[in-house]
């Protein structure tokens, strides 16, 4: 089924349509940037409603909104909650001493997770992972030191100021060169993905879309 042989009505508008917004999408490499920044704010808005929706239902009516009515004098937490909810979404009416505070606790709490969270979940199980275990092989216990090592020169890379020897110096040099060496691997994993949607959405068009091979 395609765009020109497709029998069922709706599968063939959704196929013109995925055409259509890809070939838009394409052309933003050809200097078509009008229709390419249309699409643009369409994927935005279209991720910001689909977000606030999640964050409606699964977050604030179940963890919020219904505790709440449930028992309004057993969850005073809850209230201090909704006051913050209430201050952010009112940022542009409120004046700023009403919506600093809350918005200050609201940043520092999600700087607080994320760090815990890089903590939790990245450092400490890479640790782990690093510490010799009974039983290893000499090439399991090799690579486990190789990335501690590692692990530690990348942690020394992010030091700034202050006095420091030599030793500790060529270690910082070397952690922001594995770090860059990290970086650039993350990149061109990146750039090899997105080469790989682009032979798909090819192939779409080609096959799904104009029915070539059929």
């Amino acid at each position: 089924m395609n765009g020109f042989f497709g029998t069922d009505g709706a599968d063939v508008m959704a196929t013109w349509v995925a055409a259509g917004m890809t070939l838009i999408v394409l052309g933003g490499m050809f200097g078509e940037r009008r229709a390419f920044g249309w699409t643009q704010h369409l994927f935005a808005g279209l991720l910001t409603g689909f977000l606030a929706l999640v964050a409606v239902t699964e977050v604030l009516v179940p963890w919020l909104l219904a505790p709440l009515v449930a028992d309004p004098g057993g969850r005073p937490e809850l209230w201090l909650a909704l006051a913050l909810v209430g201050s952010a979404a009112g940022v542009p009416w409120l004046p700023r001493p009403v919506t600093a505070v809350p918005l200050s606790i609201a940043i520092g709490a999600l700087a607080a997770f994320a760090l815990v969270g890089a903590v939790v979940g990245t450092l400490l199980p890479q640790l782990v992972v690093t510490a010799p275990v009974p039983g290893d092989t000499g090439l399991a216990t090799g690579i486990g030191i190789a990335a501690a090592v590692v692990t530690a020169l990348v942690l020394l890379s992010f030091l700034h100021g202050g006095p420091r020897g030599r030793g500790i110096g060529i270690a910082v040099s070397v952690g922001r060169w594995l770090l860059l060496a990290g970086i650039g691997g993350w990149l061109g994993y990146l750039l090899f993905s997105r080469l790989i949607l682009l032979v798909d959405r090819i192939g779409f068009l080609l096959f799904e879309w104009l029915g070539v091979g059929r």
